[in-house]
Formats: C-alpha cells, structure tokens, sequence
C-alpha cells in the first residue's frame, strides 16, 4: 500500500488479539472458559497487555483522571446532598469493579452532575445529613440491583423508549437547573426553604440582603480561574500543567487562601473530613431500612435507566472513534456490580463521566488500568494522605466546578439541528414530533424538576412511539424512467404516477395498531382519485420496508382484498420477502395473482400484469361488441318473422313488455313493439363473451347519499341504478321466465 493512502481499520473487540485456534473452533460452541472470559472481559485483555509501551500512557492518564475526579466527586456529593466524603468514597471500588466486567476501554466511572441532580431530589427529603447519607447508600443499592437485573434477564431494549430529542431536552433543562442550584451558595446566601435564587429574587427580595460579598468575590475568582487557565495552556509548560489539572489546582489555591481568610470573612468552607478508606457494610440492616428502600424502588429504576443510557450513549460514541466494540450486556453488569460495591462503601450512584471519557481518549489512555483503576488508587491515596487538607477548601470553589461542569451537558446545538430538518420537504412531520418532544421534556422538567422532568421526558417518548406505529408513514410510488424504478413521489419529483393504479409502500410493520390507519389511508386515496376523475383501478402495496404481518392485520387485508374485488378493483403486493410473503400466501395466496406472493414481484412486474389484463379486458370487450353487431344484423334479417301479441290474451311476449320501464320506447308515435326470442334465432356460430366488470369507486358519504341508486328497489329483487349488477341478478330479458 502506498504511503499516506487511506487503510481500513476493521472494528474489534477490545480484548487483545484472539487466542491460537480460533479460527479452528469458531464453528463450535464456546467452552466454558470462553464463556467465563467473555463474562469477564479483564482476563481476555489483560495477559496480552504490553506493559512497555503502554504502561506510561495509561500511569499518566490514570493520575490526570484521579486529580480531576478528586475535585469533581466532592461537588458532586454536595450536590447529592450527603456528606461530602462520600463523593470520593464512590470513586475507589465501582471503577475497580466496573474494568473487570466493562468492554469500554476509555470509560471513566465515577459520579456524575446528572445523575448527582437526581439523586438529590430522591435524598431532599429524608430528615439530616446523616440521614440522607445512609438514604443515598440505600438508594445506590437499589440503582446497582435495577441495573444488574436489566443485565441478567438483557432488558437493555428498555432504555431504547426514551428517544434521543427527549434525552437531550431533559439533560439540557437538568443542566439548566443544576446551574441555577449553584448560584445560590455562590453568592453565600444562607440555605432556606424558600428556593433558589431565581425564586428569592421574585418571591421573596428581602433574603437577598444576606449575600456575602467576600463569598462572591471568592466564586468570582475561582469562576474566572477555572475560564481562563485553559486557555493559557500553551504559553508555558507550568500553564499547562495547571489547566490540566485545573480543578485540582483551584482547590488547592483558594484553601490556601481559605485558610487565612476564611473565619474573618465568614467564607464557608468544607470543615472536619475523615481520614483513611471507607468501611465496608450493608446499607440495609433494620425493619426501617428495607422500608425505606420500599419507597424509593421507583426512583431507582428511573436512576437505573437515565444511569445506563447516558453512559452507554457515551461508551459507544468513544469506541465508534477508536474502532472498538462495546457490549450493551457487559455494560449493565459492569455498572450494576459497580454500583452495588459503591453501597457497600456508603457510595452514591455512579456513571460512565462524558467529559472525563474524553480526557481520557486524548491523553492516550490504552486500558482499563488508565481509565479506572489507577484512578481508584490515586483517589484511595488521596483520602489516605490529604483528607485534613481539604478542611479549609471553600464550599463556593465546588459550586462553581459542578457549574462549569453543567454548561457543558447543554444540548441546545441538537435542539438547532432538529430546527435544521424543517429545509427538507420529504416528511416534515419528523422534524415537527421531534421538535415538539425536546420541547415538551424540556419544559417538563424545568416546571416540575429533574425527577418528574425524566418521567415526562419517558411519557412523551413512548407516546412518540405509539404514534409513530399507529400512523406509520406511507410513501406514494411513481416510476422514474431514467432509474427505471419506483420511488417515493414526495422524495423525488421527477417521477410519473400512473393513471388508476395507487402504488405505495408501507414504512414499518402491519399489525393491530396501524391497520385501520392504513384502511383509511387508502379510502382516501380512492375518494380523491374518484374526485379528480381518475378512478382508482388497481391498488399496488410495496412491502419492501415491512418487516412483519400480524393475525389482526391479515383479517383486515382479507376483508379489504375480499372488497376490492366485489368493486373490481384489482390489489397486488410486491417486493413481499421474509415472514410476511409466507403468512400473506397462507392467507390470501387464492385471492391474489399466481407468482404475486411466491416468485416476489417487483412494482413493476404488477404493473406489467395490469397492463396485460387490461389488454385482454379490452380484447374481449371488442369481441363481444362485434358479437352484438351479429345479433344486431340477425335481428333485423328475422324481423319479419316475429310473433305480435293478440289483443286480449296474456303471452309471454307481452309479459315482457309489460315488465318494461314505462318511459321505454316512449315516442309520438304508438309503440309498436316486435320481441323476439332467443329460440327464434339461431345464434350457435356466435361465441357468447363475458361482460366487462366496471370499477365501483368509493365515494364520500354524503355524494353517496345524494346518489339515484334506489336502495329500496334492493329488497324487491332490483339493483341500483349506475352500479354492475350482481351475478344473481337476471341481466336479460329472456332470462326472465314466468309462467301466466
């Protein structure tokens, strides 16, 4: 291969190379070493890792990650509103935990702003700090078990219901109110029960007569620090330094001012933390415990699933970059296992960080021991080391890192792109539902909070989904002659429809839900059609994009097919493969086409086939007009030989005339009515042909109801006026037969 041309990164899993021979057995079933080690995917990696040229990379990565996460884990916990030694606390065994059962080589676990927000609103109401502490231990248990089991029984399906503009509208508001929920301590007014900020401002302006200045000044300078470090980044190797480690930094240099100035300005700072590693202990131990892990199972199960899809999102998104694989099972377990290890050690929920996956990815991290567990032996020897150091570090410098940190989860750019999608013309429905779905979880959770926010942002996601499976799109089919292909009219307006024929492809299954949509799109086709004069002939169905049929709607076909063809209308598939093509020839294969369903026709194929009837409908119809003619020229040649009816005896000719219509054959002039019958002519050389069906439209209710097509003559034997008769109606006079 040339030098600089492109290559081809193949994607991988990222356990190392394969073992020797499994190219042999890969037909064979997996042993159960094989099984073990896909359960845990360390001992797959980890006796292939190069220590050598990938030891330092990840020693470097894993300490810049513990330095920030130090930082991080303590603003979190105050967010979490426990003590804020457990912050830390839950970045020591879940990281360890999560790169034992993990795939995801960059994944960073730890806690997380969103996650810490919600988890807040669960712990805001159980009695003091001590209390919500071991509330939020519980409540971790309760996410880790949730999290597990979706693993084990694979209901990873599950977080597929909350759709991606309703995710992004719910982070984007969490993020909005994780903000506003900083900027009341920033500015050193006392905690109340009166609000935030936004709510002492207008409800209650008196309160703000407490704000302390030198708490402003000192979030001021932490916020304008944290802003401008890493800018500076390249003008001096000690610049750099510091804005890569810039939260750590921010700590260490306003508790070295908080130390001397703290008690005379009357700055808040963090106080007594204990020194040394947690304890290891159940959370669940009383009557009272199990209680209340009762009344908190329904916020653990919405925690569980925001937890797994914001950090799988994330997980993916990374190892689509480096060309890896991640496995959603793995990824339940390694963060279920993760977060019931961290309740042991009182933690608070934890999460796959965003931000510090991409840390990690640009410093080159290589495994698991730079993501995750050097991290947890840096954080553990931080506590072991430094805990009195973080006495003095004012409470103000947390709040504005969790600040920071929250401006970066705003997802207003996919609110735009979503606003972008309005230029395309081909179904602006999408754009609409998905525009009005990120502002609907938006608005929900900015009203309601973060907590009623994400069960809004699941409600109007599932109601997205019955929507769209209860009105799925139809595409109306027109041909392209420079393709030579059917395609979709509002897509390409290039293409032609033909005449009579309403070709359409269904975009999604055909079941219960959406039959009856699909009934009434195609009464409306066919009205329209009959409106514009241009009668609806043949109706062709495209089940290229439908994946599966339901009993429901093979019912509902049946009786449509079984409708069409009373009003001769003519209904064809195409392109029908897989499940459906086998239940629709079970079903409906007598009153379809031979070769429709079992040699899968194409659009064009059953336009070629309407072509050809109506070819041999026009033929036929020709023949038996010169049939006619015949009978016409045998008439008048035996005119002369006709029977008259006698004046005063009742014949059967004069039965005949008297069932007329009495406006037939009305002239000036007398009638004079010569009936012939069919024994006086000799009519075996003339082939009888069969009538020409004529299509029945449908027609609206109420052009129907207008119709002169005497409904009352129907229960007397007589057909309405205008429509085909019925086989079982006598349709000539001499088929009529009366004895007098």
């Amino acid at each position: 291969m040339a030098a600089g041309a492109d290559e081809y990164f193949p994607l991988r899993t990222p356990e190392g190379p394969p073992q020797k021979g499994a190219a042999r057995q890969s037909d064979l079933r997996p042993s159960w070493k094989e099984r073990f080690c896909k359960f845990l995917p360390i001992l797959e990696w980890l006796p292939y890792y190069n220590w050598k040229e990938y030891g330092l990379k990840d020693l470097s990565g894993g300490i810049t990650l513990g330095c920030i996460l130090v930082a991080q884990s303590l603003a979190h916990a105050d967010l979490c509103k426990v003590d804020l030694i457990h912050g830390p606390y839950s970045c020591i065994l879940p990281p360890i935990l999560y790169s034992l059962f993990g795939t995801c080589i960059h994944s960073s676990i730890g806690t997380g702003g969103l996650i810490s927000l919600l988890t807040g609103e669960q712990l805001a109401h159980y009695g003091d700090l001590e209390q919500r502490t071991h509330a939020g231990a519980i409540f971790t248990l309760l996410v880790g078990l949730v999290i597990t089991m979706m693993g084990v029984f694979r209901l990873a399906f599950l977080v597929r219901f909350l759709s991606k503009p309703a995710l992004s509208g719910f982070i984007t508001a969490s993020a909005i109110l994780i903000m506003a929920s900083q900027m009341k301590p920033m500015l050193g007014l006392p905690k109340s029960d009166t609000g935030g900020i936004f709510a002492i401002a207008w409800f209650h302006p008196n309160e703000l007569a407490d704000l302390r200045p030198a708490t402003i000044a000192v979030s001021l300078g932490a916020l304008g620090y944290l802003s401008i470090i890493k800018r500076l980044k390249s003008l001096h190797w000690t610049l750099r330094m510091l804005g890569d480690f810039k939260e750590l930094s921010a700590l260490t240099f306003f508790a070295i001012a908080a130390s001397r100035f703290a008690s005379e300005f009357g700055v808040a700072v963090v106080g007594d933390v204990p020194a040394g590693l947690p304890g290891l202990s159940l959370p669940l131990q009383t009557k009272d415990d199990v209680a209340l892990a009762k009344e908190m199972l329904p916020g653990a199960i919405m925690v569980a699933l925001v937890t797994f899809l914001s950090s799988f999102a994330g997980a993916k998104k990374f190892a689509m970059q480096a060309g890896y694989q991640v496995i959603a099972i793995n990824e339940l377990l390694a963060l279920g296992f993760a977060n019931l290890g961290g309740a042991v050690c009182g933690a608070v929920p934890t999460q796959i960080g965003l931000s510090r996956m991409g840390i990690a990815y640009s410093t080159g991290v290589m495994s698991q021991l730079g993501a995750n567990i050097y991290v947890a032996a840096l954080v553990a020897l931080v506590l072991k080391l430094f805990s009195a150091y973080l006495f003095f570090v004012p409470r103000c410098v947390l709040n504005v890192i969790i600040l920071l940190g929250a401006q970066h989860l705003t997802e207003f750019q996919h609110m735009r792109w979503l606003w972008s999608l309005r230029q395309t013309r081909t179904r602006q429905r999408t754009y609409l539902v998905d525009v009005s779905v990120w502002c609907v979880a938006f608005l929900f959770t900015i009203v309601f909070g973060a907590f009623k926010g994400i069960l809004g942002a699941v409600t109007v996601s599932l109601l997205m989904v019955l929507y769209q499976v209860a009105d799925p799109p139809i595409a109306r089919l027109g041909f392209c002659e420079e393709r030579g292909r059917w395609m979709a009219v509002k897509a390409h307006h290039e293409v032609r429809q033909r005449l009579g024929v309403v070709a359409f492809r269904l975009e999604g299954p055909l079941f219960y839900a959406n039959v009856e949509r699909l009934e009434e799109w195609l009464a409306e086709m066919e009205v329209a059609s009959g409106a514009a004069g241009q009668p609806v002939k043949a109706v062709i169905l495209s089940a290229a994009a439908m994946p599966f049929v339901d009993t429901t709607a093979l019912e509902s076909m049946k009786q449509l097919l079984l409708s069409y063809t009373q009003r001769n209308i003519a209904f064809l598939v195409s392109n029908v493969s897989g499940q459906p093509q086998k239940i629709l020839q079970h079903v409906l294969g007598d009153l379809l086409p031979e070769g429709c369903l079992t040699s899968s026709w194409t659009t064009e194929d059953c336009v070629r086939y309407l072509s050809k009837q109506a070819a041999e409908a026009e033929a036929s119809e020709r023949a038996m007009a010169q049939a006619l003619l015949e009978v016409d020229q045998v008439v008048k040649e035996k005119k002369k030989v006709g029977v008259v009816s006698v004046e005063g005896e009742t014949t059967k000719q004069d039965f005949r005339r008297q069932s007329m219509p009495a406006s037939f054959g009305a002239q000036d002039r007398p009638l004079s009515t010569h009936l012939v019958t069919r024994d006086d002519l000799d009519l075996k050389e003339i082939k009888e042909e069969p009538r020409v069906a004529k299509v029945m439209p449908l027609r609206k209710s109420s052009a129907w109801a207008s119709m002169p097509h005497g409904l009352n003559e129907l229960g007397s034997g007589g057909s309405p006026i205008g429509l085909y008769a019925p086989p079982s109606c006598p349709d000539r006079l001499d088929d009529f037969d009366m004895t007098p």
